[in-house]
């Protein structure tokens, strides 16, 4: 097993230890596809712990990557009335930003030009898309890693300081961290809360619910009100 493959499975086994959650419920496929290019099969079969088959990151991958964060990082846009709109960026946008012109990138993009970007031109299109400049040359498994401690990481923590007995209960991690950044409507956030409270103040401290309590709110009801992308 490589180093970073090592190093997954040990962030993995971390987060899994800290939340007292299963794979099922602690990771978002989707939102790691996102931050890492992989496929939502890869990423899966990485928090396995399978090895994904050895492939090079040359300039054909580069530029699959680069192409992943155009089509996936998307421009807001305030329209008539106020209305937000989300949409890709054009590639004279995208050239503009990084000081280079569309037929470069596009020569790019095409996996013509045999060489990847240097070092300088990587870096412009890594703060372009906000995204970490090893974003390019990551292999899988560091990738997943990455993200893991840059992003699943810190939120978890956020989450187990708070000193609200409600968040640190089991149930409210798991909605909140499938939640993500989705904002919820205040009238939701509420009852989301109080549904949360409810199963906290039966489980009790300990996390055992009373015996009068045993047949409330289970973990089965917290899944039907959580949202994200799940682990199957």
């Amino acid at each position: 097993m490589s180093d970073g493959y090592k190093a997954l499975a040990t962030t993995v086994d971390t987060l899994l230890r800290r939340t007292g959650l299963d794979r099922r419920s602690l990771f978002d496929l989707k939102r790691l596809s996102f931050h890492t290019s992989l496929s939502e099969a890869d990423v899966r079969r990485l928090l396995d712990g399978e090895e994904l088959e050895a492939a090079e990151v040359d300039h054909r991958e580069v530029a699959r990557r680069i192409q992943f964060l155009m089509d996936t990082r998307l421009r807001r846009e305030e329209g008539p009335g106020g209305i937000v709109r989300q949409r890709p960026y054009t590639t004279p946008e995208i050239a503009a930003g990084i000081g280079m012109t569309p037929q470069w990138l596009n020569t790019l993009l095409s996996q013509r030009k045999q060489s990847s970007p240097n070092l300088k031109h990587a870096g412009r299109i890594a703060r372009f898309f906000d995204v970490p400049v090893n974003f390019f040359t990551d292999e899988p498994a560091e990738a997943l890693d990455r993200v893991l401690r840059s992003e699943v990481l810190p939120r978890l923590d956020a989450v187990v300081g708070n000193p609200r007995p409600a968040v640190r209960n089991r149930y409210a991690l798991e909605i909140q961290h499938r939640l993500g950044d989705v904002v919820l409507e205040p009238p939701v956030e509420r009852a989301l809360m109080l549904f949360v409270d409810g199963i906290a103040r039966e489980e009790g401290p300990g996390g055992l619910a009373p015996h009068h309590a045993r047949n409330g709110p289970s973990s089965h009801d917290a899944e039907r009100v959580s949202a994200g992308a799940n682990y199957s």
